[in-house]
C-alpha cells in the first residue's frame, strides 16, 4: 500500500498549532513567576525603586536608585533568582540636589508637602506620620525623589519633629533646609504656644538645628491686660505679646515694688499695638507711687490707671509721666484721684455764762455736783418741741416731725426725765429713715453707675450727685454710709477693692460739693450683694452701683 503524505497534513498542522500555543502559554507563566520572585527579592533588600521586566528568562532592570552602587546590587540580586538566565541592567541614579529642601504647609484642614525626599520609603514614612498627626486632614504630596539628603536617620527624625510642631500651629509651615529647621505660624492656643516654644528651645533631635522660631501666640481681640495692686500683692493678668515683653514687665515690677508679692498670670497673645510693652511697664512704675489698692488696664490702645495719690502734686506727676510714655496711637483714661484735704475742725462751743456766778472754774463743778433742787409742787410744764432747721431750697425734702401722742400730765410726771432720751432716739431714727429714703429716691432717679473695672464717675452722673449732696446737707445730724458694689466679673479680691474705690470716688465728689467728710463713710461690698439674678450685660451693669444707708450720729 502506497503512503499519501498529503493526508498527514491534516493532522500535523493542528498538532503544530497546539504545540505553539502550549509553548506560549508556558512562556507567559514562566515570566510571571520570575517577575513575582524577582520583585520579592528586590523588596526584601529595600530596592523598591527598581522595576524589572522579563523576556523569557532574561531580566531587564530599570528605575532610579537613590544612592550610588544600588543598581549593581539590585542586578546581582536578580541574577541570583532561580530561573533567571541573564540581567540587562538599565537602572540609573536619582538627580542630585545641592540644596536639599523639604517643606510642609498647613492651611485649614489641608497639609501640603513640597521639596525633596530621599527615597520612596522615606516619603511613605512621612505620609504615615502626617496621617497620624492630622487625622481627617487632606494630605497632598508634591515631593520629588532626589539624592543629596544629609544623614538619612537624622533628616527623617527632623521631619518627624517638625510635623509634631506643625500639629500645634493653626496655620503656618515647617521648613527643613538640610538639617536647619524653621518653624513659622500662629499657635492654636496659649498652651500650644508654650509647648512649641519649649520644644524648639529644648527638645530638637540631635543633629537638627533650629535656625528660626517664628511661631506667634494666638491672635486675641481685644488685646486686654490688667495690673491689680493691693493686699501686699501685684497681680498681672491678661495677655502679653511675647516672652521679652513679659520679662520687661516683671523687671519693672520687681524694681518699683521690691517688697510686693508678684503673681504673674499673663497669657501669651498676638495683636498688641506697637509700643505696648513700654506702656505697660510705665503703668506698673507709676502704679507703685499710688496708694493701695490701685490698678492699671490696657485694652488695645487705651490705657486706664486708677488709684489714689497722697496729694494733688503726686497725682499730677503720675499723670504727666504716663502721658509722656504713651505713643501717639495710645489714649490715656485718667482715673487717678488725690486724697481730699481734711476739713478744719470747728472750735468747741463754750457754755453760756450763768448770771450771778463768778469767773472761777471751781464754781461750775461744785454746782454740777450738787443735787438738783426739787421741782415746785403742781403739774409739770409741757415738754418744749424742738425746732428743726429748714432744708435748703430746691431739695424737695423736709425732715419728718415726731408723731408722738401728747402725754397726760400724770403719766409725764410718773415717767420722769428717763422717757425723754427714748423719745429723742425714736425721732432720730425716723428722721434717718426719711433721709435714707430721700437719698435712695434721688439715686434711683439718676443712678450712679460705673463702667466695667472702673471707679471713674461718668459726667452724666454729676447732676445726680449734686442733688445727693443737697439731700445729705438737709440731714445735718446723720451719718451716711456710701456703699460701692461691683459686678461678678473678675476676682473677689479685685471686686472688693474696686467697690471701695467707687465709694471713695462718690465720697470725694460729695465732699467737694459741701458735705462734711466726717459724716460720710465709704464702704465696699464687692460682688457680694448682686441685684440682678441673670448674667446679662444689662444685669451686670446694674450691679456696678452706689447705695446709701443713713444712721443717727
Amino acid at each position: 500500500m502506497k503512503c499519501n503524505w498529503r493526508r498527514w497534513l491534516w493532522g500535523i498542522v493542528p498538532l503544530l498549532v497546539l504545540s505553539w500555543a502550549a509553548v506560549q502559554s508556558e512562556h507567559a507563566r514562566l515570566e510571571a513567576d520570575l517577575a513575582q520572585r524577582a520583585r520579592q527579592a528586590l523588596d526584601s533588600r529595600g530596592h523598591v525603586w527598581a522595576a524589572v521586566e522579563f523576556e523569557g528568562r532574561d531580566a531587564v532592570l530599570t528605575g532610579r536608585a537613590p544612592q550610588e552602587g544600588e543598581p549593581a546590587k539590585a542586578a546581582a540580586l536578580l541574577a541570583g533568582v532561580r530561573g533567571v538566565r541573564v540581567v540587562d541592567n538599565r537602572a540609573g541614579l536619582l538627580e542630585k540636589s545641592d540644596k536639599y529642601l523639604w517643606v510642609a504647609q498647613r492651611r485649614s484642614n489641608r497639609i501640603k508637602f513640597g521639596g525633596y525626599a530621599p527615597s520612596y520609603q522615606a516619603r511613605q514614612a512621612i505620609l504615615g506620620v502626617a496621617r497620624v498627626s492630622f487625622p481627617g486632614f487632606e494630605v497632598v504630596d508634591h515631593t520629588v525623589l532626589a539624592r543629596g539628603a544629609p544623614s538619612y536617620d537624622v533628616w527623617l527624625a527632623g521631619v518627624s519633629f517638625a510635623l509634631k510642631q506643625l500639629a500645634l500651629i493653626k496655620r503656618g509651615e515647617v521648613r527643613l533646609d538640610g538639617l536647619d529647621l524653621t518653624v513659622a505660624g500662629e499657635a492654636e492656643d496659649a498652651g500650644a504656644y508654650r509647648a512649641v516654644k519649649s520644644a524648639l528651645a529644648n527638645n530638637a533631635p540631635k543633629g537638627i538645628k533650629v535656625t528660626a522660631d517664628l511661631v506667634t501666640a494666638p491672635v486675641v481681640s481685644p488685646f486686654t491686660w490688667l495690673a491689680q495692686l493691693g493686699n501686699g500683692r501685684l497681680v498681672l493678668t491678661g495677655y502679653v505679646p511675647d516672652e521679652t515683653a513679659r520679662a520687661e514687665l516683671l523687671a519693672a515690677a520687681k524694681a518699683s515694688l521690691p517688697d510686693i508679692d508678684l503673681d504673674d498670670k499673663m497669657e501669651p497673645g498676638h495683636g498688641a499695638p506697637q509700643g505696648w510693652a513700654g506702656v505697660a511697664a510705665a503703668a506698673i512704675r507709676e502704679l507703685a507711687r499710688l496708694r493701695r489698692p490701685g490698678g492699671a488696664s490696657i485694652k488695645d490702645a487705651v490705657l486706664a490707671v486708677f488709684g489714689t495719690a497722697a496729694d494733688e502734686a503726686v497725682a499730677e506727676s503720675v499723670r504727666n509721666n504716663l502721658r509722656a510714655a504713651l505713643p501717639a496711637a495710645f489714649k490715656f483714661v485718667d482715673q487717678i484721684q488725690a486724697l481730699p484735704l481734711p476739713l478744719p475742725r470747728a472750735p468747741a462751743k463754750q457754755p453760756p455764762a450763768v448770771p450771778g456766778t463768778t469767773g472761777s472754774a471751781s464754781a461750775p463743778a461744785k454746782e454740777a455736783s450738787a443735787p438738783p433742787a426739787a421741782p415746785p409742787p403742781g403739774p409739770p410744764a409741757p415738754a418744749p418741741v424742738k425746732e428743726t432747721s429748714a432744708p435748703p431750697a430746691g431739695t424737695g425734702w423736709a425732715p419728718v416731725p415726731s408723731q408722738e401722742a401728747p402725754v397726760p400730765p400724770a403719766a409725764a410726771g410718773s415717767a420722769g426725765p428717763a422717757a425723754a432720751p427714748a423719745r429723742e432716739a425714736s425721732a432720730a431714727e425716723v428722721q434717718a429713715k426719711a433721709c435714707q429714703a430721700q437719698l435712695r429716691n434721688v439715686a434711683a432717679a439718676g443712678p450712679v453707675l460705673f463702667a466695667l473695672a472702673s471707679a471713674e464717675i461718668a459726667r452724666h452722673a454729676y447732676p445726680t450727685l449734686d442733688r445727693l449732696a443737697e439731700a445729705a446737707n438737709a440731714c445735718p445730724g446723720m451719718r451716711i454710709e456710701v456703699a460701692g458694689h461691683a459686678s461678678r466679673e473678675g476676682s473677689a479680691e479685685f471686686n472688693q477693692d474696686l467697690s471701695l474705690r467707687r465709694a471713695q470716688s462718690v465720697v470725694a465728689y460729695l465732699v467737694r460739693a459741701g458735705v462734711e467728710a466726717e459724716r460720710l463713710e465709704p464702704v465696699g461690698y464687692g460682688a457680694s450683694r448682686p441685684l440682678a439674678q441673670d448674667d446679662s450685660e444689662e444685669g451686670r451693669a446694674g450691679d456696678r452701683r452706689i447705695e446709701f444707708t443713713v444712721r443717727p450720729r
